[in-house]
């Protein structure tokens, strides 16, 4: 079969890009391993035109839903290869081989969190290890807690759980946190937060959740009593299968122009995969019904 556009990624992007396709009466198809994305693990968003107040997974579904009432063929994979042969584009799912044809393509396949890169990362993940403060933030209230990340969005995490826990550990490898010197400025008025920088967590601690962690502070080990471990170490553009088709920046983000364009007519990338500076749910939404727009005043222009 032939597709008018093929979406890969379902998070706020791909979903938007997948409705507005539609609405163009694209035969469309979008291609994901999950609905949602990081937005689906989001615990509350509160910062969405319209919306006073939901979940992620909620506004996941409710979009997810959307899309398929609307006729979009929606299929459970990952990508691994596009080639492109006589202006039509082939695409190759990871695990059956199958391919796809069509003759646009949308990347808004998101980031995926970074990790510590620890043994006992795997067994305490949701048992006390969270990549994602917005999701779970709110399940330790009352509890002692760590943030891994002395950037933005670790001063974020801080603060937010600054407010709901008695003690929190905010951990940075390097000899000065990276944060916004106003948002340092802020959290080194708390009395509850404690600042660790050039420490690293080495071991995570505990039976089947975490009670404590061991932490290299200069050179020297120590424990900390701990219920909690956030990490907020950035993203990682997983997008070395696309460097021999699209042009990508220094830290693999899908180069693209102001309409969501790559190198590549016909291919054109939207949310948080792009070299876009803001990471947000509603600007990737945006993206991607202004890549879905431009995929079909292609397809019109190559009437």
């Amino acid at each position: 079969m032939l597709y008018d556009t093929i979406i890969i990624g379902a998070g706020p992007a791909g979903l938007t890009a997948a409705i507005y396709a539609a609405r163009r009466e694209m035969k469309t198809l979008v291609i994901s391993q999950e609905i949602g994305g990081q937005m689906a693990k989001t615990f509350l968003i509160e910062n969405y035109p319209g919306i006073k107040s939901i979940s992620g997974f909620e506004l996941s579904q409710n979009t997810n839903q959307q899309i398929k009432n609307l006729g979009v063929e929606i299929i459970n994979g990952s990508i691994q290869k596009i080639t492109k042969e006589n202006n039509l584009f082939i695409l190759e799912e990871k695990e059956t081989g199958i391919t796809y044809q069509t003759k646009t393509v949308i990347l808004a396949s998101g980031l995926k969190k970074r990790k510590l890169n620890l043994d006992s990362e795997e067994k305490f993940e949701s048992q006390g290890l969270s990549y994602c403060v917005n999701c779970d933030g709110p399940l330790f209230k009352n509890k002692t807690v760590a943030v891994v990340g002395g950037g933005n969005s670790g001063a974020e995490a801080v603060e937010f759980l600054a407010k709901i826990c008695p003690n929190v550990y905010w951990i940075e490898i390097m000899p000065e946190l990276k944060a916004d010197p106003i948002l340092i400025q802020q959290i080194k008025q708390l009395n509850n937060v404690k600042i660790f920088t050039n420490t690293k967590i080495i071991a995570l601690n505990g039976d089947k959740i975490i009670s404590n962690i061991t932490i290299d502070h200069n050179g020297a080990e120590e424990s900390l009593a701990a219920q909690g471990v956030f990490v907020e170490v950035g993203y990682l553009a997983e997008t070395d299968w696309l460097k021999d088709i699209v042009e990508l920046d220094d830290f693999g983000q899908v180069k693209i122009d102001q309409l969501g364009a790559t190198n590549v007519p016909g291919i054109f990338a939207a949310g948080d995969i792009t070299n876009s500076k803001h990471k947000q749910i509603v600007v990737a939404s945006g993206m991607g019904a202004i890549a879905a727009l431009e995929a079909y005043e292609y397809l019109r222009k190559q009437k």
